[in-house]
């Protein structure tokens, strides 16, 4: 930790990325560095950029308007690019452009992480926001309530409330002190999963209408094609979710969410409900992420990939 702080202190500009697709973790954690950051070094030039746009159920966090695009950083240069919740390079999609020769730190929970960076600091823990609290308190920088709700929504975002395996002591402990700082639970819970657009509300009840269990691999998926997303004027953050949805079946231990790309591959999302290990079956098709929880990018059709899951079940 000691390195990193030298690292941060000596650059007079710094970047930090999230992947592409943000959800609550990316943007808690990375939001909650850059506040961090700028309260303790006003004089360095610090940005937060990402890809796309952050969903509208995470854009109540306070600071959220300082999340640059990567149009609005292009052409800038950086002395030390730090990645968050990232667990390949290739993860932040164009943001890996304005990298350059960049020192790069790596701070991510993914076991499937690739060790990227000059520095890595990967822990296997509940999410990266978990992760990121201990990094600032590391850094000696005061957790502000800004930065607490940050990343309080981070670990809400990575444990579905508090639901999942991933879920130890240290994160309610972090929870809790969180809360001690004034993060208001009910409020963050609502907000960020009481909060979806009409179009949202619509992919999942079709996904939930037309959704096909395979009963001997105990496995519920769903196909949503990209010319549906494009006639229906949807953002592919409406289909954020989904994927939990589909493994509350009774009867199902994996859940597999498929979403068309603009470009013609597929996105693929598997969520594992006890014993199965969805980071190895992903890693087929080049991604990875955790055990109960990972995703991939296909150029296979959905049948091919369907196929590939269930043979590998």
């Amino acid at each position: 930790m000691n390195k990193i702080k030298e690292k941060i202190e000596a650059a007079g500009s710094i970047l930090l990325i999230g992947h592409i697709n943000p959800d609550g973790d990316t943007v808690g954690a990375g939001l909650s560095l850059l506040l961090g950051l700028e309260k303790k070094y006003p004089e360095k030039k610090i940005e937060f950029v990402l890809q796309d746009k952050v969903p509208v159920n995470i854009s109540f966090l306070k600071g959220c308007e300082k999340i640059r695009s990567v149009e609005e950083s292009e052409g800038k240069i950086y002395e030390l690019v730090i990645f968050v919740d990232s667990a390949t390079i290739d993860r932040v999609g164009k943001a890996k452009d304005l990298v350059g020769e960049a020192f790069k730190i790596n701070i991510d929970h993914h076991i499937s992480n690739s060790n990227y960076g000059d520095i890595n600091i990967v822990k296997d823990i509940s999410s990266t926001s978990e992760l990121m609290y201990s990094i600032l308190e590391s850094l000696d920088i005061e957790i502000t309530l800004e930065m607490a709700e940050a990343i309080y929504l981070g670990i809400v975002n990575d444990t579905g409330n508090f639901a999942h395996s991933n879920v130890s002591e240290n994160t309610f402990k972090v929870a809790s002190e969180l809360m001690k700082i004034g993060v208001n639970n009910n409020k963050i819970v609502n907000d960020f999963f009481k909060t979806k657009s009409l179009e949202r509300m619509r992919v999942l009840g079709k996904a939930l209408s037309e959704m096909v269990f395979i009963e001997n691999k105990k496995m519920m998926y769903f196909y949503l094609p990209y010319e549906y997303l494009e006639k229906n004027n949807i953002d592919r953050d409406d289909t954020e979710g989904d994927v939990e949805e589909l493994i509350n079946y009774a009867g199902s231990e994996v859940s597999l969410f498929l979403r068309g790309e603009p470009n013609g591959k597929i996105k693929g999302s598997l969520r594992s409900k006890h014993d199965v290990d969805v980071n190895k079956i992903a890693s087929i098709f080049g991604g990875g992420g955790h055990i109960k929880a990972s995703g991939f990018t296909s150029e296979l059709s959905a049948d091919e990939i369907i196929k590939k899951v269930v043979e590998n079940l």
